[in-house]
């Protein structure tokens, strides 16, 4: 998007200005002043306006900018020594530098993994550091998974259209910690920010379940619009569950699409044949 100028009374005023025309808010703008307001002599003479130009930020470009050598030399550092799973560990707080466990996991967390969760913690505040969004991140091992939750007031922002965003992040953090291991000693890193994760699956569970009963009534086969590779896991999943229908994608890249077909009209299908 291009440069936009406005004017205020004030910076401040251009700037509300700005975010009421783009319909956006202040930490989604690039914003550079152009002029301060002045007031003139007495108040009356000489006054200017304060200008802005402003336009607005694509908050997924720069979480794609961090290149990959900055990842590594954020793992570069000697390792951190790994920490006890003592009971005071576990409870401890993240602001400590130690890693959470959820209080369904009662067992003892493995070390490598809690080590794994203090150099995602790391890594991902490395590359939160550089996007101008004001955050903290805290980190827990549940199911031999690393999640690393992002707060702050608007860390909705770092969701993006539909998870982009999200998923680049995790998807940087994948690829940077599991990048020199085995396929099945692989640590799964999860980031999430404002529950987005389990809303997200709640959603798809429901677009699943409507599916599958459209299917189910027609009797025919009821396409999914096209959508990325983890959402397309999660409806397989989930329809894995029901006995009625099975699940099939079709498509190469962005238009790969899953098909839900009724088992039913399927096999009346063969007895006529």
């Amino acid at each position: 998007m291009s440069y936009k100028e406005f004017t205020g009374k004030t910076v401040k005023d251009a700037i509300a200005k700005a975010c009421k025309e783009l319909s956006v808010e202040e930490a989604l703008l690039e914003i550079v002043v152009l002029e301060e307001s002045a007031r003139g002599f007495l108040g009356l003479v000489g006054h200017r306006n304060a200008r802005v130009r402003v336009r607005k930020r694509d908050i997924l470009k720069e979480v794609l900018e961090v290149r990959a050598t900055e990842a590594e030399e954020l793992l570069s550092k000697p390792p951190l020594e790994p920490l006890t799973t003592s009971e005071n560990c576990l409870n401890a707080s993240v602001d400590s530098g130690q890693i959470e466990a959820p209080a369904e996991d009662h067992g003892e967390i493995d070390p490598e993994k809690l080590r794994i969760a203090e150099e995602a913690k790391a890594l991902l505040e490395g590359i939160l550091a550089r996007i101008p969004v004001e955050t903290s991140v805290e980190a827990s091992v549940s199911n031999g998974s690393v999640i690393l939750d992002i707060t702050g007031d608007k860390s909705g922002l770092l969701i993006g259209k539909r998870g982009q965003t999200l998923d680049a992040l995790q998807f940087i953090l994948n690829k940077a910690l599991n990048r020199e291991v085995s396929l099945e000693d692989k640590t799964e890193i999860i980031v999430d920010t404002e529950d987005y994760r389990r809303r997200k699956h709640e959603s798809l569970r429901d677009m699943a379940v409507r599916m599958s009963l459209r299917a189910r009534k027609s009797l025919k086969p009821v396409a999914f619009n096209p959508m990325p590779a983890n959402e397309r896991r999660i409806i397989h999943l989930i329809l894995a569950e029901d006995r009625e229908v099975y699940t099939k994608s079709y498509g190469e890249g962005p238009l790969r699409r899953i098909i839900v077909y009724p088992r039913q009209a399927m096999a009346n299908k063969r007895r006529r044949r």
